[in-house]
């Protein structure tokens, strides 16, 4: 590993397992920026292919890569080891097969520095939740070095995956106000198979088996930081947005795992959450997780649920049939995107 004494405006991580056919794409992406300030990190994370000659290959091109290896330890190690090397003003952590715009860095390099912002969320689909914003995927983070270092316990947490990257960005997001937008910052990401029936299984017991830790890391960090009164809206948001809606709502969970988790979360958001949060708090939770805490079982919510769902399809049909007599084409079409919004 080099010693890089020169001025480094942004270090992208690269955490590394098995991608040697995508690897090299993401590393000319980088080196392709239209800044040059810069220093790549990549982190092989005990990969068993080719990906660590890929690396190297360019490592031996360039005095602005860094390279290390270590054993397979995971994804989250990976990115930690890579943030306590990293040397720039920002950082920006790249997952080895996808790959970024030409201007990226600079122009989030320049909003950040210019607002002096400690956390910049990139590209227009992470934004929809702004200023309200309580989770990012890694992708959607460009971070700043010496915020990060004024939290050192604010890690990846290891041996989690999914999830580690939203606690990680839920947490920094509760010690900041200084966030802002990149809307036009062009992120690929590289589209893989589906998943086959057996890793959709395996998939969600990962889950069931992750979110207690989740709780508990949570409740750790909110506890030492004082945040419960501050910041319980925005852990209320977490909550609804990671476990619930991402998770409940989307995975193809069995009947008892629904109850676990419904558990879980209920559990959570009455004993930490629920007490602290102001009647104007709670309005701004969606109706249906207003529901599923006010329901008694996974049961009871999944019919009440379903109940709703098919009372607001009326209403959207009916609101559809009053909308034609609008006189514009534009007006019936707002008019209609903005009921398909709130019944659906």
């Amino acid at each position: 590993m080099k010693e890089n004494t020169r001025d480094i405006k942004v270090s992208v991580i690269i955490p590394v397992f098995n991608r040697q056919e995508f690897l090299a794409e993401a590393i000319e992406s980088v080196l392709a920026q239209d800044m040059t300030e810069i220093e790549i990190i990549i982190v092989n994370d005990g990969s068993t292919d080719q990906s660590a000659k890929v690396a190297q290959e360019f490592v031996a091109n360039d005095n602005r890569m860094v390279y290390l290896e270590q054993e397979n330890q995971g994804v989250s190690v990976a990115r930690n080891k890579g943030m306590s090397l990293a040397k720039g003003e920002y950082l920006y952590f790249l997952d080895s097969d996808d790959t970024l715009g030409s201007e990226f860095l600079s122009s989030s390099y320049q909003l950040a520095t210019t607002n002096n912002l400690d956390v910049l969320v990139c590209g227009a689909y992470y934004a929809d939740r702004f200023p309200n914003v309580m989770a990012l995927p890694t992708c959607a983070k460009f971070l700043k070095k010496s915020f990060l270092d004024k939290h050192p316990d604010v890690q990846f947490l290891k041996g989690i995956q999914p999830g580690e990257d939203g606690i990680f960005s839920h947490e920094l997001l509760a010690l900041t106000d200084k966030v802002g937008l990149n809307l036009k910052a062009n992120y690929f990401y590289r589209q893989h198979e589906g998943q086959n029936t057996s890793q959709i299984i395996k998939q969600t017991e990962k889950i069931i088996q992750a979110i207690p830790i989740w709780l508990k890391e949570l409740e750790a960090f909110y506890e030492r930081y004082n945040l419960w009164d501050k910041k319980a809206l925005h852990l209320a948001r977490f909550i609804e947005h990671e476990p619930f809606e991402f998770r409940y709502m989307a995975m193809p969970f069995q009947q008892e795992q629904k109850q676990q988790l419904f558990q879980l979360i209920r559990d959570f958001m009455d004993s930490k959450v629920l007490p602290r949060l102001t009647e104007k708090d709670r309005s701004m939770l969606s109706a249906a997780f207003i529901g599923f805490l006010q329901a008694g079982s996974a049961d009871e919510f999944d019919a009440w649920y379903q109940a709703r769902k098919l009372r607001n399809r009326a209403k959207v049909k009916a609101l559809y049939l009053v909308s034609k007599l609008l006189p514009s084409r534009k007006w019936k079409n707002s008019f209609r995107a903005k009921m398909k919004k709130k019944y659906d």
